[in-house]
């Protein structure tokens, strides 16, 4: 066996280490880069803040005359540096009836209860890292009883309660969604 065979194969095998190695290092610069274009939110929340019309408190007990309006944050990374074009919508499930002066509502059938879907879109723009981390309120202001509900003399039209089913965020431009439960909320007497 020749002297050189053993530095032959041990330089075959730096080689093949070598190589191994810029394999492993492309396949994660391969990863990186998907990564940087898997759109997907890391959070995602929907809480009640008072409507501009109503700066009254939330809290149960108390009569309002409008809905809150629901306050969409959230995280999204994945996207790359581009604008992207969000949806938001929720559906609402309202009752309102007749308060009387003295804040209680009378043992009366002069109530009602809507189901309407509410929504609207943002335009946001992702960071140099690709997120883009957002705040939007949607207003509900839009949802009341329907034409030809009315109280008698004496009693005022408030929202009792509500219900925000099926809060959803889209990004239109990634076609990605996220979903979170069912917020109710006791507005009257």
């Amino acid at each position: 066996m020749s002297e050189h065979a053993p530095r032959s194969l041990a330089r075959a095998i730096r080689w093949s280490a070598a190589i191994v190695a810029a394999v492993v290092v492309g396949a994660i610069g391969l990863t990186g880069t998907a990564l940087a274009n898997f759109p997907h939110f890391n959070t995602f929340s929907v809480t009640t803040v008072a409507s501009t019309a109503d700066s009254a408190s939330l809290t149960t007990g108390q009569a309002t005359a409008t809905l809150p309006n629901l306050l969409f944050t959230w995280t999204e990374a994945g996207i790359g540096t581009t604008d992207v074009n969000y949806q938001l919508q929720t559906i609402v499930t309202a009752t309102f009836g007749c308060v009387n002066n003295g804040s209680n509502h009378p043992n009366a059938t002069n109530k009602t209860t809507v189901t309407e879907p509410v929504g609207t879109t943002a335009q946001l723009t992702a960071d140099k890292n690709g997120k883009i981390s957002g705040s939007v309120v949607l207003d509900t202001s839009a949802v009341s009883p329907p034409a030809g509900f009315s109280c008698p003399s004496g009693q005022t039209e408030e929202a009792l309660s509500a219900t925000f089913a099926d809060n959803t965020i889209t990004d239109e431009t990634n076609n990605v969604s996220a979903t979170v439960g069912d917020i109710v909320v006791n507005l009257g007497p």
